[in-house]
């Protein structure tokens, strides 16, 4: 169960910031300039998760990964309070780090 963990918590980082990393690229104007620090907060996140479940667990269980966290983006899309979430992905990716640091 502690082995798979770490996973878990890449995938929920990833799942969690990714809709508003996306908003990153969209052309929404006003509403993207009032939430920009949680914007930049979730695009750190979702870029760090993504390259740590590649680089730390290899392309196939990484590449298993990036699909489980994009499966709860697509589950978690239509949720309200980006900050929030954002905040939840950016505790999940923490978390990570100090578990993963004591399994190694």
């Amino acid at each position: 169960m502690l082995q798979v963990l770490p996973s878990l918590l890449l995938s929920i980082a990833l799942g969690l910031s990714w809709n508003r990393f996306l908003l990153t690229f969209s052309s929404k104007g006003d509403s993207l300039q009032n939430q920009m620090p949680v914007t930049m907060v979730a695009a750190a996140v979702s870029l760090s998760a993504l390259a740590l479940s590649v680089a730390d667990k290899g392309p196939l269980l990484g590449g298993a990964i990036v699909l489980l966290g994009l499966a709860l983006a697509v589950i978690s899309k239509g949720l309200s309070r980006p900050a929030v979430i954002v905040g939840l992905s950016a505790l999940s990716l923490a978390a990570y780090v100090h578990v993963s640091m004591h399994l190694s």
